[in-house]
């Protein structure tokens, strides 16, 4: 018999695990750091976006009600109720003031349409494309507009400056309109807020015939507009909740 043959073999347990390789320790410790390090990661990148949509709604919201304000105390620079109280002939006066007037609403209605069109994506793509090109083309008519002093001579200038005034009105309406018209979800709320918005701008064309323009009358579909959007953005008012949506 060997030498070897009676040397004692060390009893194994059936229960016992095996002794793991050092290097396999060393991979499973990387792994942990490499979890944990992407998990901070995209932690951090939730946190910056939390902030960023924070900072965008805050700001379109500042934005939003100091055009309003700024907008119903220009209309007050003359009596509303007359037809020297409109934007324009108040703009004749205070020609700085009408270009203000004109920046703050630009900039106002534009970031928080687009801060509406990025929170509540159409559910139409091209209707969502033709939203953005209408915002773009509101704010060249108005920037137009209010750089073409109004005058009660006919001729280019008087026609200038009220068609690009109309296609102002025309082209951020219709944001709104797409808006309302084509959502992600089916929202019962928006079509009242629609019929409410058109059968509103019909009564203005209908009074405006019947009665000339004034102030007062031009500031009407403003102020809804700034309403509505308002609402949307920064109220629960017009969300549907899941179980109203059938």
């Amino acid at each position: 018999m060997d030498k070897d043959d009676l040397k004692i073999q060390p009893e194994k347990n059936e229960g016992e695990k095996p002794e793991e390789p050092e290097n396999a320790l060393v991979a499973g410790a990387t792994t942990d750091t490499a979890d944990s390090m992407t998990e901070k990661a995209l932690a951090d990148k939730t946190d910056k976006k939390e902030l960023k949509e924070k900072i965008f709604r805050i700001s379109a919201m500042a934005l939003l009600i100091i055009s309003f304000v700024y907008f119903t105390a220009y209309g007050f620079l003359s009596n509303p109720f007359l037809e020297s109280g409109t934007a324009s002939e108040i703009g004749l006066k205070y020609p700085t003031a009408f270009k203000f007037w004109g920046f703050t609403t630009s900039l106002a209605l534009t970031v928080n349409l687009i801060y509406t069109y990025t929170r509540k994506p159409l559910g139409n793509g091209k209707a969502q494309l033709a939203g953005y090109v209408c915002m773009a083309l509101g704010v060249l008519c108005l920037m137009t507009c209010v750089h073409i002093p109004s005058t009660r001579v006919p001729g280019l200038q008087m026609y200038a400056h009220w068609s690009t005034a109309l296609l102002f009105a025309v082209f951020f309406a219709a944001a709104i309109v797409l808006h309302l018209l084509f959502p992600a979800k089916p929202n019962k709320k928006y079509k009242i807020t629609l019929i409410c918005f058109c059968g509103l701008l019909l009564a203005i064309i209908i009074a405006l015939i019947a009665a000339g323009k004034n102030g007062f009358i031009e500031s009407l579909p403003m102020w809804a507009a700034y309403i509505i959007i308002f609402l949307d953005n920064f109220t629960p008012v017009l969300d549907m909740k899941e179980e109203n949506r059938k």
